[in-house]
């Protein structure tokens, strides 16, 4: 499935928002089962799955590691798995230790303002990481850009924790 296609959308990892929500609007009304009363059951159906279809494209082009695995596989022919795959970057590996030990120690500390920096520091290093992510997307530099999307959806898992541990903290 090629979710740009899907929405008539360049293939490109910026995507204009309001153009996406309004193609989605479109494309859900039009596919709308009231719409299909009239229609053979077969075509209710396919009405169906095509809306399931437009849901899971707009699922992979909001999210942007989605939407770099979609550009990356249709332009390589390659699909990964993810499962399957270890990261190669030894420097980043350490700092994905040190970042977890820090957060753990938090943790432990019940420290909030320090959980709040730490928090700002991660988020800034995703901005950094999906500017890098857009200009090796750009610049057609696959396996670079496999790469940092991994690093981008260990900081989407390192952000998860950090929420779930300022969930705790504060006994949300």
């Amino acid at each position: 499935m090629d979710p740009f296609k899907i929405f008539d959308l360049p293939v490109d990892f910026h995507i204009d928002q309001t153009t996406l929500s309004s193609r989605y609007l479109a494309l859900q009304k039009s596919l709308h089962p009231d719409n299909y009363t009239t229609h053979s059951p077969q075509e209710q159906r396919l009405a169906i799955q095509k809306s399931a279809e437009v849901n899971d494209a707009l699922q992979i082009l909001k999210d942007p590691i989605l939407r770099a695995d979609s550009i990356i596989a249709i332009h390589t022919g390659e699909q990964e798995n993810k499962e399957e795959k270890s990261n190669q970057d030894m420097a980043f590996l350490m700092q994905q230790m040190q970042w977890r030990e820090c957060l753990e120690e938090i943790e432990c500390e019940r420290n909030t303002d320090k959980l709040l920096d730490f928090s700002a520091e991660i988020e800034q290093v995703q901005k950094v990481i999906l500017m890098e992510l857009s200009t090796a997307l750009t610049q057609r530099q696959w396996i670079q850009a496999k790469a940092i999307n991994d690093k981008l959806r260990f900081i989407k898992k390192l952000l998860v924790e950090i929420e779930r541990v300022e969930e705790s903290l504060l006994d949300i």
